[in-house]
């Protein structure tokens, strides 16, 4: 009787929830289910397909987890192809209308603008940002000119006298 009154408190098994140490008689005692008793043969036949069935959940979440990193995987590579197509169709852009204001190849990566009427604009003023600076070079054909040398004794004195 006093081992009736003193429960002994014994973790539970994750598969079963039957506590540790009562596997056999638990298997041998048969359960009552409203008033109905569930044979041992019936009882290890659930707990097999129990055992199973969660081992094929696992295997499910595995699964979908790999296929969802999967679809990550693809969704970031979408995402990096289309970058570079925006990109690639940018730079495009900028040599299109460069080579239609006949501007220097060396100066289409400098062009700005989202659209090709806007890029066509920035390159009308980048010209006359640079025509302006051409008309205002200063000519280095100014300076003292020499003219040839004469190259033979009467040039030279032809020369010297203004004669010549």
């Amino acid at each position: 009787m006093a081992d009736e009154n003193t429960a002994v408190e014994t973790p539970e098994t994750p598969e079963t929830g039957e506590p540790e140490g009562t596997a056999a008689p638990a298997a041998e005692r048969p359960k009552e289910s409203g008033g109905a008793s569930i044979p041992p043969e019936v009882e290890r036949a659930l707990k097999k397909a129990n055992k199973e069935a969660e081992t094929l959940r696992l295997k499910l979440k595995q699964y979908e987890d790999r296929d969802k990193t999967e679809a990550q995987k693809l969704a970031e590579g979408k995402a990096e192809a289309e970058r570079e197509a925006a990109a690639a169709k940018q730079e495009l852009m900028r040599y299109r209308v460069a080579a239609n204001k006949k501007l220097p190849a060396e100066l289409a990566d400098r062009l700005k603008g989202a659209t090709e009427e806007e890029m066509a604009e920035d390159a009308d003023r980048l010209l006359e940002v640079f025509s302006a600076q051409k008309a205002q070079a200063p000519s280095y054909d100014g300076g003292v000119r020499q003219t040839a040398r004469p190259t033979s004794m009467n040039d030279l004195i032809r020369h010297t006298a203004g004669l010549g």
